[in-house]
Formats: C-alpha cells, structure tokens, sequence
C-alpha cells in the first residue's frame, strides 16, 4: 500500500510543478505560494472532519508540534525559493535541481532512521544508497544547461533551486519524526495552516498582494489545481511514512519519479526544449532513483 500511495504523490507532485508553472506566469511568486497554501488548508479540513481525526488534536505532544513546525516552515521556504526559480527559469531546468534534495535527505535518514533505511544495515543496500546518490547527483549537474547569454541576474534561478533543494531535504525526516502516532490527514492540516500563516506574513512584508486584482481567470485556475495536486501529493506522501514497516528512503526516491513527468509535461505541454547533455542527465537521475527503488524494497 505505501508503494501505491508512494505512486499517486509522485504523479501528483509532477500536476503541481506544471500547473505551477501555467499559472504562476501573471501572479507573484510569493503569492501563489499562500494562494495555494489556502487551497491545501481548505482540502485538508474537509478530510479531517470526514475521518474526524480533528478530535485527536488534544492528544498532540510538544514534539509533535515542534516537528511539524519545523517541516512546515521548511516546506514554506522551499515553496518560495522553487516558485520564484520557476518565475525567472524553465521547469526542465529547475525541476532537477529540486530532486537533487533526495541526496541530502537520504543522509539524514539514514543517520536517524537506519535500520528502516538499510535493512538492518544490509552492505549491499548502503552500497546502492551511495550509487544512487552519485547517479542523481551526476545527472543533475549535467541538466543544468548554461546558456551563453545568461547574465548574472537570470542566473538567480540557480541560487533559488538550490535553496528550495536543501530546504526540501528536511521536510520528509521532519514530517517522519512529527507524525509519531496521530493521523496523517491531521499532521497535514496543521502543517498547511503554519505554512499558510507563514507564506502570509512574507506576502505581506513584501507587499505582494498588489496586482492581485489583475490576476486572469486562468491563473487562479491553475494555481487552484496546483494546490488540489499538492493536497494529494503531500497526503499520500505521508500517510505511506506514517505506515508500519515502510522505508522511508523507497518512498522519498519513489516521488522523485515525478521528475520523468515533469520533463514530459514540460516538453509536450509548455514546448521546452531539451539537449542531449540534459537528456543524459535526465536518464543518469532517473537511473539513480530506480537504483534505490529497487534495493529499498
């Protein structure tokens, strides 16, 4: 079961960074970040109270609390940094760079999570951790595609995703640890209402509201759908890491599948073009992912 929902958030997340993408083109990058914050929050309000897990609230210790702060905070940064990246780049640029946090977030795991990670400390399985972590790490060098004309300022994108990579390395070991015996519907409702509360105070800081009024049907729109597929992406995520026996390694390298349907959506859909040295990268990243797939299960 936490390979199938592992699956369905892996295909979600693609949705998001494309929808993302279609919609963020009129609006400001900070606020389509509340904007689709407000989306998840709506979502997971209604599914709380259709499980009535909002009843176990009370029963939330300070570490919980601590650590869902902690990856909602996180997840707020990463969003800002990925979507103002997406703002001045392209999808298939930014997009692997953004994967690229699996690195991190597999040393993290495996330093607090490490029997569950490498069974039982299985050689074998930590020899393939290290090879899928070169392969990603490899292939996302190689789909950074320098453009001769590129001047400092649209070079940002790069410090953004960069960014928006570490800060997502965190988000998977803190929501793990946060989630320890409450519902996952009720963990990602409050880490949404803190994301929600904290992308509001920098929208606000930023004055990013303004223009909100020009904003055309279409973005709203997409940004919409982009929340929803978040909503799904995130409940599934953690519902799979909040499952019995379940490796959180293979569930985190499994969403970072949905950077092969990215690449399409971005190819098919928002016609970017692609070069043989990134679709290289593309196959030695997806190598990787597949590599750690395969032994983490």
């Amino acid at each position: 079961m936490w390979l199938i929902l592992s699956l369905i958030a892996a295909l979600s997340t693609s949705l998001t960074t494309i929808f993302a993408k279609i919609g963020i083109n009129n609006v400001k990058s900070n606020f389509a970040t509340f904007y689709r914050s407000g989306i998840i929050i709506i979502c997971c309000v209604i599914i709380c109270f259709i499980s009535k897990s909002y009843q176990q609230i009370s029963s939330l210790s300070l570490f919980n609390w601590l650590f869902l702060s902690l990856s909602a905070i996180a997840s707020g940064c990463s969003w800002l940094c990925y979507y103002k990246a997406l703002k001045i780049s392209n999808i298939n640029k930014v997009a692997p760079i953004d994967k690229s946090s699996y690195i991190l977030s597999s040393i993290l795991f495996l330093i607090f999570f490490f029997d569950d990670t490498t069974k039982g400390g299985d050689v074998l399985t930590i020899c393939m951790i290290l090879l899928s972590s070169s392969l990603i790490f490899i292939g996302t060098i190689l789909m950074i595609n320098k453009q001769k004309n590129e001047n400092v300022q649209s070079k940002k994108w790069l410090i953004y995703a960069i960014l928006s990579a570490i800060f997502a390395s965190v988000v998977s070991l803190f929501v793990k640890i946060g989630l320890s015996d409450i519902p996952s519907d009720l963990g990602t409702l409050i880490r949404s209402i803190i994301v929600f509360i904290f992308t509001f105070f920098v929208v606000i800081f930023k004055k990013d509201y303004r223009g909100v009024r020009k904003i055309d049907g279409k973005s709203w729109l997409f940004l919409t759908l982009s929340g929803l597929a978040t909503n799904v992406a995130w409940l599934c995520e953690y519902y799979a890491l909040n499952m019995t026996n379940s490796n959180p390694i293979a569930i985190n390298s499994i969403t970072k599948l949905s950077i092969l349907l990215t690449m399409f959506f971005s190819y098919f859909i928002l016609k970017e073009k692609f070069s043989k040295k990134s679709l290289l990268g593309l196959s030695l990243l997806t190598s990787g992912i597949v590599v750690i797939i395969i032994f983490s299960l």
